[in-house]
């Protein structure tokens, strides 16, 4: 019996922590999103969505929903008088997802080390993949020029997709 709640226990970890991984790679690619505006407008007033479905969390800032899979950076106003501003603030995201990916893939193939006596073997190897694949699929998916397919956010056009646009839009100007 206590081999069974032990197994549960162990499940219910990882599920949360996979879960938390998923928050952390969604929510940092939208704070890239976020950064960039700022850099480019000089404003300080957005919001970032992240998920869908049963909210957990809500403030001035930051929307947390139950599903961690999908996310959305909304300026308060739109500022974006320039195609330059909207480069700047769609490139966000995916430059913070690339350097994720980055740091992720050195620690993945740098040749470290993890090894704990608290962590049964393999696990933070086990979530360091898991981090790595996540946030290269973030960063592929956003990068492509497509259109969503799932999630609040599906049928929106992808970073890459917007960016694309207002490339063609600048040179037919």
């Amino acid at each position: 019996m206590l081999k069974i709640l032990a197994v549960i226990i162990e499940l219910l970890v990882a599920l949360c922590a996979l879960w938390f991984l998923s928050f952390l790679s969604t929510f940092l690619h939208e704070l890239g999103h976020a950064l960039g505006y700022m850099l480019a407008t000089g404003d300080k007033h957005w919001h970032i969505r992240v998920g869908w479905g049963k909210r957990l969390l809500h403030t001035k800032a930051l929307t947390v929903n139950l599903l961690v899979f999908d996310g959305r950076f909304t300026p308060s106003e739109n500022k974006f008088d320039t195609r330059a501003k909207l480069i700047a603030t769609l490139s966000g995201g995916p430059v913070v997802s690339f350097l994720l990916v980055l740091g992720l893939f050195v620690l993945k193939f740098g040749g470290f080390s993890f090894q704990s006596d608290i962590l049964a073997d393999g696990v933070i190897e086990f979530f360091l993949n898991t981090a790595f694949f996540l946030n290269l699929f973030i960063l592929v998916l956003s990068v492509l020029p497509v259109h969503y397919f799932y999630g609040e956010i599906k049928g929106m056009e992808t970073d890459g997709l917007q960016i694309v646009r207002a490339l063609k839009k600048e040179k037919n100007s």
